[in-house]
């Protein structure tokens, strides 16, 4: 359970029987009653032969609390490879309330198809061997252990595992117990906890043991960082360097770059009439982002070796590897080089340079050499610009592959300025009261893909919706009557929308005044991101950014303005906020601006980026301004004057 609750959201469970300590109680005065089990024991034996084939044996035991707990544990979960991996029950029951054993019949347990992400398929020689626990209702305990034996290694003469020795509910006891061959070299790191492991040795092997006791529960946090990052976790890798695993990955995909004819002459077709090689570089990439669909691939060797760019090119689908092979080989035919990069995505915990392992990366893109370092590009992404990253690409530490060696680089986290949300306004006030706004929206980085994405997946009636929805934000009842959206397909512009609408009495009349809410942009979301008073882990926003508000008001014929807000600023670490006017001849100019430099916020920093966040919101909606009607004498006065 503890390796793959995390990765794949499912449970896989360990051991075997030991004497156990008493269960953590759950009483409601105890912090513990939140959770939906307690997991009494969870404990996993791996050994490890000489020719690096290993034996597994997972055992779990937990104690159900709740309806929750019955969902996450009543239906075991174990996935396994067809081809690399044999799957074993040795046991498993249910211990009902009232003392009673029962046991799964052969219809409780199967084998089956594991489902797949219709954005981005597995096509996979994994299989869930499934196990419906009988009589598992709150008060049950289930019990059960599973023998896995791995019959030949991913990376020839290698072995790399990590275990998890903590999940979201509390245990026990944990236990993670690998055993080698003595005269087998490996390495281990452990994270989140310092107690060292048990060390025996017994004729020609050794055993290392973490076991860990009375494990509280983990409380989810809004922006928190990816489970296995903050969980106490183990791993273990018996590769040498990373100059080891680079030659080891080359050996994989270094013969898959190779082109065909049906490639070599869309590459022409593509960068005929352009002159430089960036020109290129982008038709490229643009191809590839747009016209290769990505599915995962992730079958026995499948999982590290991509396959040929020109299957790749032909089939019209692949997963990242793919995606990075037919890339490099493309960019290859223009005479430019590039290199496939494995990353640590922010959905796993960070890339540990230290200990080299193929087990470390969830992801690979693309890197060209730039000067002494690189700059990088993703077409897994077909709503990424080039040059762009998505967020899960930035700030990671990452392996770039060379043939002989392996590059440890850093990817880059753009400015505010890359990400930004430009938003232009002009509002006329009428005669009735109401409000007539023209709106203006650009999104660039991580909003364009974002807003790419979610209006592809609409028809063209939804997109209507949502930008009737948008002016809705701005005044409840706001009729739009004309809107344009950019092309949303073309990476090389922003995401941009355009609609004018009317809000219906909307302006407050007091005798001669008017009185007007500033209809600025809604940055509530802001407040949410910052809604608890304290947190236990950063706050991880993962890009930094940029929102830009402007406002034009056309003063009604006959008023002048009477009140407008002081300008403001706030400013700290993280960022700042502005509000700024702007007397003009017959307008009233307004803007309003948060840039935030904060892609990850320690817990006691928190309170910073919770006032600068909550300045924000509220200063940008509590924006009022007041026109005066003008002494009609004075101002027909006035009127002769300029003509």
């Amino acid at each position: 359970m503890k390796r793959l609750l995390l990765v794949a959201l499912i449970a896989v469970l360990s051991a075997v029987p030991v004497l156990l300590p008493a269960p953590l109680s759950a009483s409601a005065s105890d912090p513990q009653q939140e959770a939906g089990a307690i997991v009494v024991q969870d404990t996993e034996r791996t050994k490890v032969f000489k020719d690096f084939t290993y034996t597994t044996v997972e055992h779990e035991r937990v104690t159900i609390l709740n309806k929750r707990g019955v969902n996450a544990y009543c239906e075991v979960v174990l996935p396994y490879s067809t081809e690399y991996q044999r799957i074993e029950i040795l046991d498993a029951k249910t211990l009902t309330p009232d003392g009673k054993i029962l046991k799964p019949g052969k219809k409780g347990i199967n084998d089956v198809t594991p489902p797949f992400i219709f954005s981005a398929p597995i096509y996979s020689d994994v299989k869930y061997r499934t196990i419906t626990m009988p009589g598992c209702t709150p008060g049950a305990t289930i019990d059960y252990t599973v023998r896995i034996r791995t019959i030949k290694p991913y990376m020839k003469g290698n072995f790399f595992d990590s275990d998890y020795l903590q999940t979201s509910d509390p245990i026990s006891q944990s236990t993670y117990e690998v055993s080698f061959p003595r005269d087998v070299k490996f390495a281990y790191r452990q994270y989140n906890f310092i107690s060292p492991p048990s060390i025996i040795e017994r004729g020609d092997r050794v055993m290392y043991t973490w076991k860990l006791r009375g494990i509280k529960q983990i409380i989810p946090e809004q922006n928190m960082p990816p489970m296995s990052e903050v969980l106490n976790r183990v791993r273990i890798s018996t590769v040498g360097s990373w100059d080891g695993l680079a030659r080891w990955y080359w050996g994989l995909s270094g013969k898959q770059y190779g082109s065909s004819k049906a490639m070599d002459r869309k590459i022409t077709k593509l960068t005929k009439g352009l002159t430089t090689t960036d020109e290129k570089i982008r038709a490229i990439y643009d191809y590839v982002s747009m016209n290769i669909r990505y599915v995962g691939l992730e079958f026995g060797i499948e999982g590290y070796k991509p396959h040929k760019a020109q299957d790749v090119f032909k089939n019209k689908y692949g997963d990242c590897k793919d995606h990075a092979t037919l890339l490099i080989a493309m960019l290859r035919h223009i005479g430019v080089t590039a290199y496939p990069v494995l990353v640590d995505t922010a959905e796993v915990s960070k890339m540990d340079p230290s200990l080299p392992s193929p087990g470390q990366f969830d992801h690979e893109i693309v890197a060209i050499p730039q000067g002494k370092g690189f700059w990088f590009l993703d077409s897994t992404s077909d709503v990424t610009n080039y040059k762009d990253l998505p967020p899960m690409d930035q700030g990671r530490q990452v392996v770039v592959v060379q043939r002989d060696t392996a590059k440890i680089v850093e990817t880059p986290i753009f400015s505010p300025a890359k990400n930004a949300t430009d938003d232009v306004r002009t509002v006329t006030i009428n005669r009735d009261g109401s409000l007539s706004v023209a709106m203006k929206l650009t999104y660039t980085g991580v909003y364009g893909m974002y807003i790419k994405a979610m209006l592809r997946g609409m028809k063209p009636i939804q997109r209507k919706t949502f930008l009737e929805d948008t002016a809705s934000d701005v005044c409840p009842g706001a009729v739009v009557y004309r809107y344009t959206i950019s092309n949303i397909y073309d990476l090389n512009i922003p995401a941009a929308a355009s609609l004018d609408f009317t809000c219906q009495d909307y302006v407050i009349k007091a005798g001669n005044l008017l009185i007007v809410k500033v209809p600025t942009m809604s940055m509530q979301n802001l407040a949410q991101l910052v809604a608890r008073d304290t947190r236990t882990y950063p706050l991880m926003i993962g890009y930094n950014f940029e929102k830009k508000n402007s406002i034009v008001f056309n003063i009604p014929d006959g008023y002048s303005i009477r009140y407008m807000p002081q300008n403001t600023s706030y400013k700290n670490q993280f960022g700042t906020f502005t509000i700024n006017y702007q007397r003009l001849e017959r307008h009233l100019g307004y803007t309003g601006d948060i840039v935030i430099q904060a892609y990850s916020v320690e817990p006691k920093d928190y309170p910073l980026i919770k006032t600068l966040f909550n300045t924000a919101v509220i200063g940008s909606k509590n924006q009022v301004v007041v026109f005066e009607r003008l002494n009609i004498g004075r101002h027909i006065i006035r009127r002769r004057r300029r003509r």
